[in-house]
């Protein structure tokens, strides 16, 4: 297909191209594993092969794609099931998310693609601050992210994404490997498939928790305490976070990396009550 369309990859776009229909099948049975859930939003068509597997597998799809040439191969694929596929050409970093699920009428959608590498922490962004009901997330992504991804809070590899993805959701694996040589043009490394599953919410202020996983991490090298007294907007000095550190059985020299998602649940609890007091702060 790719041949056909004579088109050559945008390398700032970060374009490899799965080319495997194995892989775009499985990706699709994890998507509609609640058959009764059959909207799907979809960043990064392409040529649409996940957009096919899902379209033979009874989906409701809307795509977004940046790239305009495609509008061919998918104008294609909506005339073969049509009244089942919607096209946006446009950068999904863009715009909300939520504005345009709600303009085609999804109430609770499934969100699916294969991300380019340099944009999956940004994509992931737009994920946790879209405020609608949606309900599984399957994305293509380098191996390396996945793992760390789902190791999650408490492994030397955690970060903000990592800690922040939990909460409202899980993050669990969904193909373990998928080699190079199954895209077009191969990248230099492998890449893996992950789930976000929606779940409850943590039960603690969705700004106050990004808030202080941002600040814990922004300084990772340094010890928890010294990063949290240095973030923007902080209003405890290093010896009060301290204290609060150990008062939660948090220990005096812990880092970022080390919390477990209880540990960061306790200590943003202990913000939000430090704030009923009268101290403020600012996100950053």
């Amino acid at each position: 297909m790719l041949g056909d369309l004579e088109l050559a990859p945008v390398y700032r776009w970060g374009q490899n191209f799965l080319i495997d229909k194995t892989t775009f099948d499985r990706m699709a049975d994890l998507v509609m594993e609640d058959r009764s859930q059959a909207q799907v939003l979809e960043i990064g068509p392409g040529v649409g092969g996940l957009t096919l597997s899902l379209l033979e597998r009874g989906a409701d799809v809307v795509g977004l794609e940046i790239d305009s040439r495609f509008k061919r191969v998918l104008d294609t694929l909506a005339d073969r099931y049509p009244g089942h596929l919607t096209v946006l050409y446009q950068d999904a970093l863009a715009g909300s998310w939520q504005d345009i699920l709600e303009h085609v009428g999804f109430d609770a959608a499934s969100i699916a693609g294969n991300l380019p590498y340099y944009a999956t922490a940004p994509l992931m962004g737009c994920l946790l601050d879209l405020d609608y009901p949606w309900r599984r997330g399957v994305f293509m992504v380098q191996k390396e992210v996945a793992e760390r991804l789902i190791a999650g809070p408490g492994h030397r590899n955690a970060s903000v994404l990592s800690v922040l993805l939990r909460y409202r959701m899980d993050v669990v694996g969904g193909i373990g490997c998928v080699p190079a040589p199954r895209f077009w043009p191969a990248p230099e490394v492998s890449s893996a498939v992950i789930q976000l599953v929606r779940r409850k919410e943590l039960p603690v202020d969705w700004e106050v928790f990004r808030w202080v996983v941002r600040a814990g991490f922004a300084h990772r090298r340094k010890m928890l305490r010294q990063a949290l007294a240095k973030a923007p907007g902080s209003f405890l000095s290093k010896k009060a976070w301290s204290s609060l550190l150990n008062a939660l059985g948090i220990g005096d020299s812990a880092r970022a990396e080390e919390l477990t998602l209880e540990q960061w649940v306790r200590m943003s609890g202990a913000l939000m009550d430090n704030r009923k007091g009268g101290a403020a702060y600012h996100d950053f």
